[in-house]
């Protein structure tokens, strides 16, 4: 199994959710993590993914033993630099 890590701004983005999204969320980055299987993407022009949970998309760095989890909310939102 990976280590989840979550960066400041994904902590700060999840506390401002609604408690079944945030669950659903963290759910999911934990399947993930264990190796199921989940609805993710590579970014186009970049070395990050996106993990699609309901209408809420995660960027996160799917590094060696770590996934780093950067941002996550709706899809609209989701892609700024």
């Amino acid at each position: 199994m990976k280590r989840v890590v979550y960066s400041k701004a994904a902590e700060r983005s999840l506390e401002r959710m609604q408690p079944k999204r945030r669950q659903a969320i963290r759910a999911k980055i934990d399947a993930y993590a264990r190796g199921e299987k989940v609805d993710i993407k590579k970014l186009a022009g970049s070395d990050l993914f996106r993990i699609r949970v309901g209408g809420d998309h995660v960027i996160v760095d799917d590094q060696c033993m770590i996934v780093m989890v950067f941002d996550a909310g709706p899809h609209g939102g989701i892609y700024k630099e």
